[in-house]
């Protein structure tokens, strides 16, 4: 990106910054323990990248985080990039029978 299609009075740094700090392993782990693994899960239907959370979180609480990255990467091979602007507090957060 050039200096010229940065607005003006935003810093560059400041604008390529994650907007959601990552979770720690605790703060990810206290999470994941809350998944009911629904057998019908609503959270799977309201994602568009069809990714299965319950799937993923199920690994994070074994401490298998390589294999809840290759649930993510296998329906979507660009989940990374897509989970920084994906609206998961309207979509599979907003669909948990929890919420």
């Amino acid at each position: 990106m050039s200096e010229a299609s940065i607005p003006l009075g935003v810093d560059s740094a400041t604008s390529l910054a994650e907007r959601v700090p990552p979770l720690s392993w605790q703060a990810a782990l206290e999470a994941a323990s809350r998944c009911l693994y629904c057998f019908d899960a609503p959270c799977a239907k309201a994602c568009p990248s069809a990714i299965d959370p319950s799937s993923f979180i199920r690994k994070i609480t074994t401490g298998n985080m390589r294999g809840a990255a290759r649930v993510i990467l296998e329906a979507n091979v660009l989940g990374s990039s897509c989970a920084r602007v994906c609206p998961v507090e309207e979509l599979c957060e907003g669909a948990c029978v929890l919420q």
